[in-house]
C-alpha cells in the first residue's frame, strides 16, 4: 500500500499553504467567515479533487475508446450545517462523441475514480494535537 502526504502551514489570517510533493495549493476562508478569499476553501478543494479525478478517469476511458473530442466535468455538493459537512456529491461528465451504447460502460469506469470511491465509503480520521 502506498502512502500519500500533505503538509499545511498557516501563513496569515486563515490563509493556508498546502504542500503536496513539489506542488503548492493555497486555501482560505471566504470574507464572511473571516478569511481573505485568497484561495478555495477546504470543502471546495475536496470538490475540486473529485472533479479532477473524474476528469482523469474520463480521459483514460475516452482514450481507450478512441474518442478525441473535448471532455468536461462539473461537480457540485451540498454544504450542510450543523454539523458542517459536505454531502450529496454530484458529478456530470461530458465526453464528446461518446455513443449512447457506451454510456453505462463510461459511468462504471469513471465511477471507479479514487476520490469518488473514497467519498462513497465510511472513513476514519485519526487526529493528534501536539504542543
Amino acid at each position: 500500500m502506498a502512502r500519500i502526504f500533505a503538509q499545511a502551514k498557516v501563513l496569515d489570517g486563515f490563509k493556508v499553504e498546502v504542500g503536496i510533493r513539489k506542488h503548492r495549493i493555497l486555501a482560505d476562508l471566504t470574507p464572511d467567515k473571516g478569511g481573505a478569499d485568497s484561495g478555495p476553501t477546504p470543502p471546495e478543494i475536496l470538490l475540486a479533487a473529485l472533479a479532477a479525478c473524474s476528469a482523469i478517469y474520463a480521459k483514460m476511458f475516452a482514450q481507450r475508446e478512441g474518442l478525441q473530442g473535448p471532455l468536461e466535468v462539473q461537480a457540485e455538493a451540498e454544504l450542510t450545517e450543523p454539523p458542517m459537512a459536505v454531502r450529496d456529491f454530484r458529478v456530470r461528465v461530458r465526453i464528446a462523441g461518446l455513443p449512447k451504447e457506451k454510456r453505462e460502460k463510461a459511468e462504471a469506469f469513471v465511477g471507479k475514480c479514487v476520490v469518488s470511491q473514497t467519498l462513497c465509503v465510511a472513513n476514519a480520521v485519526s487526529l493528534v494535537i501536539e504542543p
